[in-house]
């Protein structure tokens, strides 16, 4: 093909050399820099989901520590509720009982000592005047059995005592503080061995009695 070249000179040009490129090579060269640039972002994406996936905590291996703890607490609130719900209480009511009981115990002993007559003195129970006869017609020995703010209970524990067939009275009296105590005393007795006798079938039926003794 000729052409025409600086409008003077022709220039023999083949036509393959001022047309593009065959369509195969054009072709294949453009697939290949698809392949290329797939291949690449292909790789690109697959480094960033490798760095993200180093980076998040395996699903199973945060959960396992939480799980064995969980195990470790129900296993000792199952070791420990049986002895919680069996001792608690118990301990509790002994706590309590042992404080009501000394409450208890101080103020009978303020009471009894209160509630005695200016004619009565307590008698030790280590005085060797058991299964003797006092000399004097002024020693008189009557056996507390019991003394209740309540009228109700010493009239009951009067009518337990009547059927043990012994003489039993009651009276009521005032304590300095102007409390009303009812006493239940068994006697009066002028013999001791008597005295003993009867203190001893008191013991027998689980009653404590306290020894007086009343200058007349």
């Amino acid at each position: 093909m000729w052409i025409l070249k600086n409008s003077k000179t022709w220039t023999n040009y083949s036509l393959n050399s001022i047309l593009p490129l065959p369509i195969t090579q054009h072709f294949t060269y453009n697939h290949y820099s698809a392949q290329s640039n797939s291949f690449m972002a292909q790789n690109s994406s697959t480094n960033s989901l490798n760095r993200y996936t180093r980076a998040q905590p395996s699903p199973e291996k945060s959960s396992r520590p939480a799980f064995m703890s969980g195990l470790v607490i129900g296993a000792l609130i199952m070791y420990f509720f049986p002895l919680i719900n069996d001792s608690t209480p118990s301990e509790t009511a002994a706590a309590v009982n042992e404080i009501v009981d000394k409450a208890d115990l101080k103020e009978l002993k303020f009471d009894f000592y209160t509630l005695l007559k200016e004619t009565e003195i307590l008698v030790p129970d280590d005085q060797d005047s058991d299964n003797k006869t006092e000399q004097g017609k002024d020693a008189v020995y009557v056996l507390q059995a019991g003394s209740f703010k309540n009228v109700r209970d010493a009239e009951n524990l009067k009518v337990q005592l009547l059927l043990m067939n012994l003489s039993v009275e009651s009276e009521r009296v005032k304590s300095k503080n102007g409390d009303i105590w009812h006493r239940v005393l068994v006697g009066p007795f002028t013999d001791t061995s008597k005295m003993a006798s009867a203190r001893a079938k008191l013991a027998e039926n689980n009653i404590v009695s306290l020894k007086l003794k009343r200058n007349q």
